[in-house]
């Protein structure tokens, strides 16, 4: 009986997590439907009870968060997260959570549920850092390069992802190829891949969130990222950079590097910052694979725009 009832409450937040049971969650079919929902708050709850129909087609949150929850007080914002969790998962709306895979604050700065970041108090007292955020100095960036530092550092993601089951794990602030000012890209795409086997050990996937211009890679630093990121996914802010789209060679190579990136089995999301959503469409169209696991960014407090987000 003991048994039944611990299997039971593991099955029952699978359900409640949108994870398929026994497996790994599996990336939703962007055929004829690409909108992914990124960056959702609590404000979501308004519109799923006011314009649902916002939400008919959608089948996954990249990264969902409940804000302004009192520092050092995570229950206070626990039982909104869940409850809203759960009403997007009856919808059929797989949820996954945000976490930053090169940062870490102090606790008491921390005022989001499911924590944004490490807390610098999960850290060992050795480990290295290398710098600060940007106006920001008790915000850190954890040297990757040092491997007791990085694995510890995910050693504390992993906890984090243990205490929040979700089908998908959007990790932002992935440092940029050393062309864009990142660090040694072999460190970060090592990191990358233990991030995802962590992942997959919660049968979760990990979608990437980084300044990279795909186009731009070399065929190393291309295979390199493939190896690294597996049948996961990566997240693009700038998915076809305008100086990218004044170029027939750069977009030419862009267009064969994503086929390559796409056939090899990742996930590719394309946030369009700066990018004119028509024109990435029309673009994507010419070469994109109905079998592709290729989707775009998209605003929950906004309907789905049938021009940008159907293909025929």
């Amino acid at each position: 009986m003991k048994r039944l009832l611990q299997l039971a409450t593991i099955m029952s937040v699978a359900v409640l997590a949108g994870l398929p049971r026994n497996a790994t969650f599996e990336w939703p079919d962007s055929s004829k439907y690409w909108r992914v929902l990124t960056n959702v708050n609590e404000a979501i709850e308004y519109h799923l009870k006011k314009n649902p129909y916002y939400f008919a087609q959608d089948k996954l949150v990249t990264d969902f968060q409940v804000g302004n929850v009192p520092p050092g007080d995570p229950q206070a914002g626990k039982k909104h997260y869940e409850s809203i969790r759960k009403l997007l998962v009856s919808r059929g709306i797989a949820v996954g959570t945000y976490i930053s895979g090169s940062t870490v604050l102090p606790q008491s700065e921390e005022d989001h549920y499911p924590p944004r970041a490490v807390a610098i108090e999960q850290m060992p007292p050795t480990a290295h850092y290398a710098g600060s955020w940007p106006g920001r100095p008790s915000r850190k960036y954890v040297d990757l390069t040092d491997a007791d530092t990085r694995h510890a550092f995910q050693a504390a993601i992993r906890q984090i992802w243990e205490a929040t089951p979700a089908p998908v794990r959007f990790v932002d602030n992935i440092p940029p190829t050393p062309k864009l000012g990142g660090g040694p890209w072999d460190v970060t795409c090592t990191h990358m891949h233990e991030l995802g086997e962590i992942a997959a050990s919660q049968g979760s996937r990990a979608i990437f969130n980084m300044a990279v211009h795909v186009g731009e890679l070399t065929d190393r630093e291309a295979q390199q990222l493939m190896d690294a990121v597996g049948h996961n996914g990566i997240s693009l802010e700038m998915p076809w950079h305008a100086n990218i789209r004044r170029s027939k060679e750069a977009t030419k190579n862009a267009e064969k590097r994503y086929r390559q990136l796409l056939d090899s089995g990742m996930a590719i999301e394309m946030i369009p910052v700066k990018t004119p959503e028509d024109e990435l469409k029309a673009w994507v169209t010419t070469w994109r694979k109905p079998t592709d696991h290729l989707y775009i960014a998209g605003l929950f407090y906004k309907p789905p725009d049938p021009s940008i987000h159907m293909f025929q």
